[in-house]
């Protein structure tokens, strides 16, 4: 997102995306997300493709255990797909073209007369080793992974959006931790297709909550494996939040993949253990109602996330002179209980843009990032605290969302 506003700049630039990945046309990874305001402005502003990339849902609704629909609210919201959203974005910084994406790019506006003056580079298989700070810039250090070679990159500025991962916020930050929260999130989808017409009805097109004691599950629908939003092509995303003690044999069993290969923080759809998912699959059809208790059911390759958290106090990196800058879930991992991890991204282009157009400085970005992303993450927690184990767990986190509203945390 951020090369996308970049290059969209009056001031042509020279942008050079360094990407781990060694593909450029990326796998399906059967992940659904749920878009705010702040992402779809970003889209407005920065989608040069006349495509849809997303679907629309009306509102929200809570089912009982008879699936009835207890409570509604009307919330318009935008369901899509991480793999439609990278390749749409791949589009309007490279004019990379795949199945998910290849529509017309529209031509340079007014308000971007640099657009192709500037360089825009994304190489694969690229990972960065080190940071070295410059009289007038930093020097990044990154290894060809394709043939071992290292290279060196001079830079004016220098963003760090390598996700929870991040090796590099692990060497400026060593303090900080990612802490597993007590739960996981299994999560599947199944092809529209194979879903009944009575549960369709249900599900369709509302984003959908089901509660029980301990738990709660969640269902939207999402494009297709190869980005169709054609009714009948598209998929139903669930995503089910359950306790799980970190030091049981249940949670080591669940995180082991059938080569034997153990996952810190998530296992891959097709490769979790049968004999570990067998137990969870009969407490959903026990517990569920029955619409979530179908699709799980019919869910060909579940997976497991084990939710997780971190933040960082600063998102300028000490000792380089305001020009390192770690955004995304490498400054902010928040618990996904709203979805919140795409449009912080947004949220923090839109606000660098001002910077470059001089309308805010470096600091104060900092400051409105650091604050939306502890506003972000209180209020991610408490409705995920609600939903799993009620009010009186969720309120530690709204009186949290009120300190930091008023400027006392």
């Amino acid at each position: 997102m951020h090369g996308v506003m970049l290059s969209h700049l009056p001031v042509p630039h020279q942008i050079t995306i360094l990407e781990r990945n060694p593909s450029d046309i990326r796998p399906d990874l059967a992940a659904g997300i749920t878009t705010w305001p702040e992402f779809e402005d970003f889209m407005k502003h920065h989608d040069r493709v006349d495509e849809a990339w997303s679907i629309h849902s009306p509102g929200v609704q809570f089912l009982d255990k008879d699936a009835n629909v207890k409570r509604k609210m009307d919330k318009p919201l935008k369901m899509t797909s991480w793999s439609v959203i990278y390749h749409r974005l791949r589009r309007n910084f490279d004019g990379l073209s795949s199945e998910f994406c290849d529509g017309e790019v529209r031509g340079i506006g007014e308000e971007d007369e640099a657009q192709g003056k500037g360089k825009r580079e994304f190489l694969t298989g690229m990972s960065v080793t080190s940071l070295t700070k410059l009289e007038d810039g930093i020097e990044i250090t990154y290894e060809n992974l394709k043939d071992s070679k290292e290279h060196k990159l001079k830079a004016d500025m220098v963003i760090l959006a390598d996700g929870a991962n991040s090796t590099l916020r692990a060497k400026f930050f060593p303090d900080v931790k990612r802490e597993y929260a007590g739960y996981v999130a299994f999560r599947g989808t199944v092809p529209e297709s194979e879903v009944s017409a009575e549960t369709k009805k249900i599900f369709d097109p509302n984003l959908t909550y089901f509660s029980y004691e301990g738990g709660y599950i969640l269902l939207y629908i999402i494009p297709s494996s190869s980005g169709s939003l054609a009714h009948g092509d598209r998929r139903y995303n669930w995503v089910w939040y359950h306790p799980v003690s970190s030091s049981t044999p249940s949670f080591k069993d669940l995180m082991t993949d059938t080569t034997g290969v153990r996952h810190r923080t998530t296992l891959p759809a097709g490769l979790m253990n049968p004999s570990a998912w067998t137990p969870y699959l009969s407490l959903s059809q026990s517990v569920m109602a029955a619409p979530f208790a179908e699709v799980i059911s019919k869910t060909p390759s579940p997976f497991i996330t084990a939710i997780n958290d971190s933040a960082l106090p600063r998102v300028l990196v000490p000792g380089f002179d305001n020009r390192v800058l770690i955004t995304g879930e490498a400054l902010n991992l928040m618990r996904p209980h709203m979805a919140l991890s795409t449009t912080q991204s947004a949220m923090q282009a839109l606000l660098l843009e001002k910077v470059f157009k001089e309308e805010m400085g470096l600091a104060e970005w900092e400051k409105r990032v650091l604050k939306w992303g502890k506003l972000g993450q209180c209020k991610t927690n408490a409705f995920g605290m609600w939903n799993l184990r009620g009010l009186v767990a969720a309120l530690p986190w709204v009186l949290r969302l009120a300190g930091v509203l008023v400027g006392i945390l």
